[in-house]
């Protein structure tokens, strides 16, 4: 779809710049007067160039503006205004001008009559894969109010979520920061200058202290290189998991090995199917559907995999607690809660405790992170100071003796 740059006159006779999709110039021009703007200039701009512009603008859009959004959505859909009304006068408030620019463009598109989820689906990659689909069913079946009510508080959970994690990893970052940084003084600066000292005063030194001098000048020496290497280290591992499918899965699945991260990350994603399942359950979508957004929405390719496992398995005529099962990947309590709830026909109730259960746990996890990883950080500072101060003190007790003879 073309990009245009246009600057043009609002109603108040401001001049206004801004780039704009549109399938061509005369939908641009429709669209320019819905917004009541009087263009002045008009260019198309290249493809990649409008692409790349469009990206970086709506990376602006968080998490906490999508719980805004769509907390304001279930209002205006409660309230009977008609969308494409409400929306624009929804635009007119937001502060966030990328969030402005696709609300007025979606209030534009179902006044020129598309429904509300074929406008949003244009928006998916900020909105995400579930939520589209959310609304595609809420418009089918009438309940829009609660799909915006649900897919708010699910955006509220995960920031709550991710917000305790950052918290929690404050003190450990911080911890490891300061560690690491005075490893490397004592390495470059402070232990080269007692290396000095102990060859002129002739001290006979013991193997400990050998091997940390030894690997003090390494670290002078090459400390430099050490640093390019591990920058281009992490360049090229994010250039792999984003460019190589096999490497992202190896390392995806890596990550739920490493522990404390693999609680996290193994809670996180039970909570994250428990309660999209129970969405799209709740909204009426089969489960071969369901699974095959689910497949697209999740980030770590294991759980990916597993669902694609699981689609095939109930494409098979299987249920969704056997399909669960095969991939070993579920724990036992999470199929068996299932399993009763597709045979009691209670199965978006089992779901919706599923996914409070597992966020809890996640809430435990990281109310107590710092408290798990805080005896590895003192048990590794005081292996530190503990070689360090062998290593000193044992050439000084030496030097010591030897002048303690002579006399």
């Amino acid at each position: 779809m073309p990009y245009y740059s246009v600057k043009a006159v609002d109603n108040a006779g401001r001049v206004v710049s801004r780039a704009i999709e549109a399938d061509n110039e005369v939908q641009l021009l429709s669209f320019l007067e819905f917004l009541n703007l009087t263009p002045v200039k008009v260019s198309q701009r290249p493809d990649i160039l409008g692409k790349v512009q469009r990206a970086l603008h709506f990376r602006r859009i968080k998490r906490k503006d999508l719980i805004d959004l769509f907390e304001n959505l279930h209002l205006l859909a409660q309230s009977g205004v008609p969308l494409g009304v409400g929306l624009w006068d929804l635009a007119e408030d937001m502060d966030n001008p990328a969030i402005k620019d696709m609300l007025q463009d979606v209030a534009y598109r179902i006044q020129s009559g598309l429904s509300i989820s074929d406008a949003m689906a244009r928006y998916e990659n900020v909105l995400g894969a579930i939520a589209v689909n959310l609304i595609r069913i809420g418009e089918e079946t009438g309940s829009l109010d609660r799909v915006f009510k649900d897919i708010s508080e699910h955006y509220a959970r995960v920031e709550d979520f991710v917000s305790k994690v950052k918290q929690a990893l404050i003190y450990p970052a911080f911890a490891l920061v300061t560690i690491t940084t005075a490893l490397l003084f004592w390495l470059v600066y402070v232990l080269p200058k007692l290396a000095e000292l102990f060859k002129g005063l002739n001290v006979k030194l013991p193997t400990i202290t050998i091997m940390v001098l030894n690997v003090s000048e390494f670290v002078k020496e090459y400390v430099l290189f050490m640093l390019a290497f591990l920058i281009l280290f992490l360049a090229l591992f994010f250039i792999l998991r984003k460019k190589n499918e096999r490497f992202r899965y190896a390392t995806d699945k890596l990550m739920l090995k490493i522990p404390i991260i693999n609680m996290i990350l193994y809670n996180f994603n039970y909570a994250f199917f428990s309660e999209y399942m129970r969405l799209m359950v709740s909204a009426g979508v089969s489960l071969y559907e369901t699974l095959l957004i689910l497949q697209e929405s999740f980030h770590n390719r294991v759980f990916k995999r597993a669902m694609a496992t699981m689609k095939e398995s109930v494409s098979a005529g299987n249920s969704i607690s056997d399909s669960m099962r095969r991939t070993k990947l579920f724990p036992s309590l999470m199929v068996r809660m299932i399993a009763v709830g597709e045979e009691a026909g209670g199965l978006d109730n089992q779901l919706d405790y599923l996914a409070r259960y597992y966020y809890n746990k996640l809430d435990y996890i990281t109310q107590n992170i710092a408290k798990i990883i805080e005896p590895v950080i003192i048990i590794t500072v005081g292996l530190f100071m503990a070689i360090i101060m062998v290593s000193l003190l044992l050439p000084i007790y030496d030097l010591i003796s030897q002048i303690g003879r002579q006399f």
